[in-house]
């Protein structure tokens, strides 16, 4: 009985570790976001940019009936949303990691015994304050210059499909940091995964208009999964299978994506510190 109570009371305070630290990584992800008013700029000042950037190329090659077809507009605002959350797999973790490593900090934070993968959750909270100013402002950009409102058939349903996609690009995130502490400079890499990712998922298109072999590819891939369900949540389309098991498979992937995550970057974490590479950059 007093070892079932020590073994609650370890499972407790080891919870409330981990939340004071995802509580300091919030509050520092805020303050440095915060900071840089230029960076909130940017945010504003861009958006707009990457709508006519890209719209336009795809309304040319689309046949003029199309133009005024909301549908359009609306596959595009889900799949610039869903970019964003792919970006966020790919620029979190690694490019935190890669900061400290260059300002020469990361073997310090390291001897910490702070959970690592909420030391560097800091660069997701200000993505997601990014994310979710960006979306909102996208939403207004389509509105305007297209004069074509957001439908949303399911809000919560949208918001619960995208707390999925996030969860997802945090287990990506982890995996693509262990990357960075083990080949250090992957910036290129990082360009070239991201639009592969994108056209692979299907995040602007159905993968039905995919070969079947890269298909297959999509399959294997949970943001294949959370493009198809939240064009399902929001404009109520066909999802390539049963939603209630498109859901099942999204949520085993985020849990396999983080648990892979984690083995991963401690593992290489302990082969750095071996090594005295971890803070080599």
């Amino acid at each position: 009985m007093r070892k079932n109570v020590v073994n609650f009371q370890s499972i407790k305070q080891s919870i409330g570790n981990i939340l004071q630290d995802l509580y300091a990584a919030a509050y520092a992800g805020i303050k440095i976001y915060t900071r840089y008013p230029a960076w909130i700029a940017a945010d504003l000042i861009s958006t707009p940019m990457w709508v006519l950037i890209l719209l336009i190329p795809i309304l040319l090659f689309l046949p003029r009936e199309s133009w005024g077809d909301p549908t359009t507009y609306q596959f595009f605002f889900w799949g610039m949303v869903m970019w964003d959350i792919v970006s966020m797999a790919l620029w979190s973790f690694g490019t935190a990691i890669r900061r400290e490593q260059q300002l020469g900090t990361l073997e310090f934070l390291f001897v910490s015994n702070a959970n690592r993968l909420v030391m560097f959750a800091r660069i997701m909270v200000s993505r997601l304050i990014s994310f979710t100013i960006s979306t909102l402002y996208l939403a207004l950009i389509i509105q305007i210059l297209f004069g074509h409102p957001l439908i949303i058939r399911n809000l919560v349903l949208v918001i619960l499909t995208l707390i999925l996609g996030l969860l997802a690009s945090s287990g990506f995130g982890a995996m693509y940091g262990a990357l960075v502490l083990r080949l250090k400079n992957v910036e290129a890499l990082n360009n070239i995964l991201q639009f592969m990712f994108i056209g692979i998922s299907g995040l602007f298109f159905p993968i039905e208009r995919l070969p079947p072999v890269i298909r297959v590819i999509a399959y294997f891939l949970p943001f294949t999964y959370l493009a198809d369900l939240v064009r399902y949540a929001a404009l109520g389309t066909e999802t390539i299978i049963d939603p209630y098991i498109e859901y099942i498979l999204l949520i085993a992937m985020v849990i396999f994506f983080n648990l892979l995550g984690s083995i991963l970057f401690k593992k290489v974490e302990k082969n750095t510190k071996k090594t005295g590479k971890l803070g080599v950059y």
